[in-house]
């Protein structure tokens, strides 16, 4: 059954109904026939619930900010306005919204965490009595850098308890993320990614439980103090909830439990959590987990999508994260050309001038995808060999799996239909996926030894 949320939200000061679908993450605003002028760039809508006298307030961030589309003719000026109802697309909502609100924390509970680390030892269990303990463990405490501020992170076990006619309780395990005061939604919704992208990567497969947080903040609010209204700051906890739209449904638990233990990671987990959250150059991520399976049941199977993205991010890390492939000569060549054609584009102009920048742009090393495979399993440069970590399980010779990775990849980017996938185009594609995890892990400090294991454990199990 469908689960729809309805109440009204206020656009040039009248109030309009909503209803948002939770299964199809849609939300219709009805403007019916009412003209108004809706401000330029308004993607994000604040909604009271229906039947709320007092809170029940919340926020949604449209995919595509609502528009006017109708022209019409006021003292012979023409201007755009709404006067119908439109559907958008949501991007997240938070739950018991507060106007003007400024987070300092966001905190995470989800499936896969439980497993990486377990909070079993909030208890003490013997046959006579269950001991709950009220202290927090932090297991691991540690600052990373997330656009421009500094962010602490606290992998956290703890008790949680209610007491009312009866008592319960249970251990939960968090995270916990604090960074200065902000109301910016798009730094919280980065920062939550780049959370979830790590999990991703540790769990090899994109369905985690990991959909929403818990935002710590505070707002302004008033109160009556001696007959007096004033103004004082007010606590606040929401729920930011993220679309789940393009996601397989949630494991069952017997492949939930599959997710390693932190132990496994927590030599080098500042330095490996830090790359989801650092920013290159080009202003995205150093790795995210965008070329991670949508589930169990994909890792064996063809799909285009995903083969496409697993060779794009060995090739990206390849040029980003690894040491120059081509020698210094051909670099040296290359680089006296592009001095060469950098001279010529002062001289001209026009179309002459955009195809000169744009040759200029296509003046680098044109290695093909099956030498970069090979070459960075067999080591050049001061890039040790992956044979030591990787040899166990497809061997000393991956010239076939190289081979096959870039035929497929060049079938699927130009469509020539001259090459048929078979057994071996699934194992290229797992094998440069295996590739990629050691490129991620070695950058981020792990020793071989400890790559072997983690990789045994995260994608050969």
């Amino acid at each position: 059954m469908s689960q729809q949320l309805s109440g009204t939200t206020e656009i040039c000061g009248y109030d309009f109904p909503f209803c948002y679908d939770a299964d199809t993450e849609n939300i219709n605003i009805y403007i019916g026939n009412r003209i108004i002028t809706v401000p330029e760039d308004m993607d994000i809508i604040f909604g009271k619930k229906l039947g709320m006298m007092t809170g029940g307030n919340i926020l949604f961030k449209l995919s595509v900010p609502l528009t006017n589309s109708i022209m019409e003719i006021e003292n012979g000026i023409p201007k755009y306005v709404s006067c119908f109802n439109q559907m958008r697309s949501v991007d997240f909502f938070i739950e018991n919204f507060q106007g003007h609100s400024e987070y300092t924390e966001m905190r995470l509970q989800f499936p896969e965490l439980d497993y990486f680390i377990p909070s079993i030892g909030r208890a003490t269990v013997t046959k006579e009595e269950v001991i709950f303990s009220r202290l927090k463990e932090s297991l691991y405490s540690f600052d990373v850098k997330y656009a421009d501020t500094d962010v602490s992170v606290s992998f956290d076990t703890k008790m949680k308890g209610n007491a009312n006619v009866r008592e319960t309780a249970k251990t939960i395990s968090e995270i916990s993320l604090k960074f200065p005061k902000t109301a910016n939604l798009d730094y919280l919704k980065g920062l939550y990614e780049g959370v979830r992208s790590f999990f991703v990567f540790v769990c090899n497969r994109q369905n985690i439980g990991l959909r929403s947080a818990i935002l710590i903040g505070e707002y302004p609010r008033k109160r009556n103090e001696n007959g007096k209204i004033v103004e004082v700051v007010g606590y606040t906890q929401q729920e930011i909830i993220f679309s789940q739209k393009y996601l397989e449904p949630l494991e069952d638990e017997k492949k939930i439990k599959k997710v390693p233990n932190s132990r496994l990671f927590s030599t080098n987990l500042k330095e490996l959590f830090q790359m989801f959250l650092e920013q290159s150059a080009e202003g995205t991520a150093i790795v995210n987990g965008s070329s991670i399976h949508p589930s169990f049941k994909y890792r064996n199977l063809i799909d285009l999508e995903q083969s496409l993205h697993i060779t794009a991010a060995f090739e990206y890390y390849v040029r980003t994260l690894l040491p120059e492939i081509s020698s210094d000569e051909t670099i040296e060549f290359l680089n006296d050309m592009q001095v060469l054609v950098e001279e010529y584009i002062k001289t001209v102009t026009g179309k002459k001038k955009k195809k000169a920048k744009d040759f200029k742009k296509s003046l680098r090393p044109q290695i093909s995808l099956e030498e970069k495979i090979m070459k960075v399993y067999e080591g050049y440069s001061n890039w040790l060999p992956l044979k030591t970590v990787l040899s166990e399980w497809f061997g000393e010779d991956i010239s076939d799996l190289a081979k096959a990775a870039n035929l497929w990849r060049n079938e699927l980017a130009h469509e020539k239909r001259e090459y048929q996938p078979d057994i071996k185009t699934i194992d290229a594609v797992r094998f440069v996926e295996h590739v990629n995890y050691c490129i991620i892990l070695r950058y981020a400090g792990y020793a071989d030894e400890q790559i072997k294991e983690i990789v045994s454990d995260v994608l050969i199990r």
